[in-house]
């Protein structure tokens, strides 16, 4: 039977513009660290709270707390409280709930609180996480990918090449700052990977990956394309994929990961101002 029907008053505008409760934060410890390269760190993270952490869409993002100068792990972020200075994005690599474990890579970039902790990462080192945010929708009808990044978006590519059906065709184009940054990549899906060294100075960052682009042979007409790399560069380069190779905006997912000159670059840099 059905209940008879009523009125539902309409929330107050206060209620409506409330900001979003945070997660609690979650003390973990590191377990593992693993070399990936001679500029990339796999730091695997476990502890008692991460029961219930899950991270359901590929490229999806957590944050981590790292300690400040002179502490042995960070004070734990009161709910309500301001944000820890030493917050940083990351991609969750791997979650593998049933062992409490999550697995982050870190660049290590040179100084600044992630890549300097990242570097000297022991085991039984705390931070303290949250999350996790939401990731990219993979669309999994589309006959070819193409993956467009910096060794910055290489743990986002690898969960998003992990969720591609076999039928898919991808390709992935990766700008690194050393040949010795290069490794093996793999999907279900058909995969083409092509590696390119970018000069020495940051202030070259994405010009390699412009290049490549332009030499490569055009993407599908209905490509995805997922674009990760230096704010700036992120702007240019889907210039040129909606530009001289007419790929639609709606197509191309953006993201700038990180900025030159900038300390701490916002983790929702979407390019949408361009």
């Amino acid at each position: 039977m059905q209940a008879p029907s009523r009125a539902v008053s309409s929330p107050p505008a206060a209620a409506e513009n409330a900001p979003r409760k945070r997660r609690p934060p979650r003390r973990v410890e590191v377990s593992r660290v693993q070399i990936l390269s001679p500029a990339m760190r796999r730091i695997t993270l476990t502890g008692t709270e991460l029961q219930g952490f899950e991270a359901g869409d590929p490229a999806s993002y957590l944050k981590l707390i790292f300690p400040e100068p002179g502490q042995t792990e960070p004070v734990r972020p009161l709910p309500d409280g301001p944000r820890a200075t030493s917050m940083r994005t990351y991609t969750p690599r791997a979650v593998r709930p049933e062992a409490g474990e999550v697995d982050v890579d870190f660049v290590l970039h040179g100084e600044g609180p992630a890549s300097t902790w990242a570097a000297q990462a022991e085991t039984g080192q705390v931070l303290f996480l949250m999350g996790p945010g939401p990731g990219y929708q993979v669309d999994l009808q589309a006959v070819e990918h193409l993956l467009i990044g910096d060794a910055s978006a290489l743990p986002a590519f690898e969960t998003i090449l992990a969720r591609l059906p076999a039928t898919a065709r991808v390709r992935v184009l990766v700008e690194v700052s050393d040949a010795a940054e290069e490794r093996t990549l793999s999907s279900p899906a058909q995969l083409s990977a092509r590696w390119v060294v970018r000069a020495a100075d940051k202030q070259h960052a994405g010009l390699a990956l412009e290049q490549a682009l332009r030499q490569a042979s055009a993407p599908a007409a209905q490509s995805r394309v997922y674009l990760a790399c230096e704010a700036a560069a992120m702007r240019r380069i889907r210039e040129l994929l909606t530009g001289e190779l007419g790929l639609p905006r709606s197509q191309i997912i953006g993201r700038g990961y990180w900025k030159l000159g900038a300390v701490n670059h916002p983790d929702h840099d979407y390019g949408e101002d361009a």
